[in-house]
């Protein structure tokens, strides 16, 4: 049984409402809740009709981020049809196009992966499954989440570039869970769970959703011309080579300091001081089958 999760503005597009349209016309239905209180319960009630409920984000990264805040419980899986404008989460998982999504659900199987979770300190609890980001690159989230202009990556890129006239770094109290805290001056620190941000920059370009590791890149302080002359470097990693990035991988980190917005999945999540935590194998995700060849 599909349960679809779909992004208001798909209705608007000829092509993702021919997708739609077409699910429903197989029997999928449509989830009428708009946020994860609403939502929660009523995947809970299909999931007690159907055990087989699949939850389809029907969107980008922000229908994503939502379908999995709403799961009452992980036996339910999660499935993308990559219809919205970054796509990070959908990209991570090769699913290219919506049709390869729609090909997922014909002859994909789920497979556990992880994800992880953001304490703020209102004590709410926030999953994601790509990307939580922390100081420059939040703010960048923020000015292109409210800016009416280019999608996808171009819009993150004139946002970054809005940005950079008002760049600062943060003072961070950081307490990584495996190894020693420290206080330093950032620019920016992002927590992978699996590889990019804005529409296909690979922040933490190695890092792996199912060993059970965060991959975390630290940017120390930098001038507005070296962050300009490095940044073309993200979408393919290249970034951290340079001497101003350094990577670790963890299964936790703590964040303190000065108050800074946080961001996950591309949705604003509150302001520091967080706790970052990994849930191991913790969701169930439909992914093309692993093909062999004689």
């Amino acid at each position: 049984m599909l349960a679809l999760l779909v992004k208001p503005t798909v209705w608007k597009s000829r092509k993702g409402k021919r997708i739609v349209s077409g699910l429903i016309s197989h029997g999928a239905l449509v989830l009428q809740g708009t946020n994860a209180q609403d939502l929660r319960p009523e995947i809970q009630q299909l999931h007690h009709e159907h055990l087989d409920l699949v939850v389809v984000a029907c969107g980008g990264d922000g229908t994503v981020h939502l379908a999995l805040n709403s799961l009452p419980n992980h036996e339910i899986s999660l499935a993308v049809i990559p219809l919205g404008t970054g796509n990070d989460f959908a990209r991570y998982l090769k699913i290219k196009n919506p049709k390869s999504g729609l090909e997922i659900l014909q002859s994909g199987a789920w497979n556990q992966i992880d994800f992880g979770i953001i304490e703020t300190p209102d004590g709410n609890e926030h999953k994601f499954l790509g990307v939580a980001s922390c100081g420059f690159d939040a703010q960048v989230n923020e000015r292109a989440n409210t800016y009416r202009g280019p999608s996808g990556t171009l819009k993150y890129l004139v946002a970054l570039f809005v940005e950079l006239s008002k760049m600062s770094v943060c003072a961070f109290d950081v307490a990584p869970k495996s190894s020693a805290k420290f206080s330093e001056k950032l620019t920016l620190v992002a927590v992978g769970n699996t590889s990019s941000y804005g529409g296909g920059m690979k922040i933490c370009p190695t890092t792996n959703a199912s060993d059970g590791q965060f991959e975390i890149t630290y940017v120390a302080q930098v001038t507005r011309r070296l962050l300009v002359r490095v940044l073309p470097k993200v979408f393919w990693g290249g970034h951290v080579k340079h001497p101003k990035v350094r990577q670790d991988s963890d299964s936790g980190i703590a964040l303190g300091g000065e108050s800074f917005p946080v961001y996950a999945d591309g949705e604003r999540v509150g302001v520091g001081p967080i706790k970052v935590m990994l849930i191991p194998g913790g969701v169930r995700v439909w992914q093309a089958q692993a093909t062999t060849t004689p």
